[in-house]
């Protein structure tokens, strides 16, 4: 079993890092091979625009860091997707990488969208942001959700969503730090 996980965070020891990294121990822990890519430190770049997508369907015209990756969600088992919250949306990172999910999204003839990732699979879901209310953005974590899992019809087993993220550190929280474990072990069950 392969986990694939996407860290649109820039920290590579920050919280939402910390939180992916917990998930992919449960998951090893279950016997998973896992993967992470790091957007941050990939040579990426966002959508172009091209449309060839749209004739050459699940392949994404643009060749970078970030290939492989794509390539990689529609073979592995599971994949775990990871940002933080940045000026009340997902970050930056995050967005380039939900954009170039287009070229997964084959159109539907008469309109809408099939997917070119072939079902079977299961995401989890790591959110870290400041505010102390989980519910504050709950539409950006919605979308994310949709549009990087169950949009591409990949069903989803688990979702932190870590608040007041500059009180308490998520290293710190061994409640949550076994919570993302379970969860990376249920993405293999």
């Amino acid at each position: 079993m392969q986990v694939l996980a996407i860290n649109g965070s820039p920290r590579k020891k920050g919280n939402t890092s910390t939180l992916i990294h917990a998930m992919l121990d449960g998951a090893r822990e279950a016997g998973a091979e896992t993967t992470e890519a790091h957007l941050h430190t990939l040579d990426m770049k966002g959508c172009m625009g091209c449309l060839s997508c749209r004739t050459r369907h699940g392949i994404c015209a643009q060749k970078d860091g970030l290939s492989p990756y794509l390539e990689m969600m529609k073979t592995c088992d599971a994949v775990v997707i990871g940002c933080p919250i940045y000026m009340y949306r997902i970050c930056g990172q995050m967005k380039l990488f939900v954009d170039r999910l287009y070229s997964l999204y084959p159109p539907k003839e008469g309109g809408g969208y099939l997917t070119a990732v072939p079902p079977g699979k299961r995401f989890a879901l790591v959110i870290s942001q400041g505010a102390p209310d989980a519910e504050q953005y709950q539409r950006s974590i919605r979308w994310l959700a949709g549009m990087a899992g169950t949009g591409l019809g990949i069903e989803e087993v688990g979702r932190i969503v870590h608040t007041d993220s500059h009180v308490l550190a998520a290293g710190k929280n061994r409640a949550l730090l076994e919570e993302a474990r379970a969860i990376g072990r249920k993405l293999v069950e």
